[in-house]
């Protein structure tokens, strides 16, 4: 029977330990979307997954007769179909702003993060990846204030995006040093693990492993 027949319902196939996979659950969960979660191995996909996904790309969300597997997508697509509570502001400015911040966290964290997630990257690409991540986390460090949320006072899309990074560090054997200058970024790990949405995001191997 095909996995992707009959379905009336939105469907996330998403990996259990990706970031990009916990990222859009947060999303998810922070909006009360009715959705429903079917977890697979990126490197066995079934054929027909990888027919409408190509690139084998975690996760995909199949919306009837949408499909949409580029994380970011789904969670812009996420936001403009559920509008409540909104995740990017509504002036054109400020989206405009987090979307620059968006556009550097992607590039200087995710991108990095994805390598070391990958089986098959080589050893040498895993060492600068980590490298990389370290350092560029540690000189962003000063993007953390005394808000409640990542340079905002609700949550937002930056912080669907930015906290499943932040976990899996110790996981990645990523070291940032316990000091003063890094107090606000584990003061809001602190408060972001205990966000209901955050905490259902979960899957049972990210409960085990991070």
């Amino acid at each position: 029977m095909s996995i992707l027949s009959n379905r009336s319902a939105m469907v996330l196939f998403h990996d259990d330990i990706g970031h990009r996979s916990q990222k859009v659950r947060i999303v998810i969960a922070e909006k009360g979307i009715s959705c429903n979660l079917e977890v697979l191995t990126k490197d066995d996909l079934p054929k027909e997954i990888l027919e409408i996904n190509p690139d084998g790309h975690l996760p995909l969300l199949v919306d009837r007769e949408l499909s949409l597997y580029h994380s970011g997508l789904i969670v812009e697509y996420l936001d403009e179909r559920f509008p409540h509570p909104p995740l990017l502001p509504v002036y054109p400015v400020s989206r405009a702003q987090f979307r620059l911040i968006l556009q550097r966290i992607e590039k200087d964290w995710a991108e990095n993060l994805d390598i070391l997630e990958n089986t098959k990257s080589s050893k040498p690409q895993i060492t600068k990846a980590r490298n990389d991540l370290q350092k560029n986390i540690s000189n962003s460090l000063a993007m953390f204030d005394n808000k409640k949320f990542f340079r905002n006072d609700e949550f937002s899309v930056l912080d669907a995006v930015i906290i499943p990074i932040l976990l899996r560090l110790d996981y990645h054997q990523i070291k940032i040093p316990n000091n003063k200058a890094s107090k606000p970024l584990f003061d809001y790990i602190e408060r972001m693990q205990d966000l209901p949405s955050v905490k259902e995001s979960f899957t049972s191997l990210e409960i085990e492993l991070l």
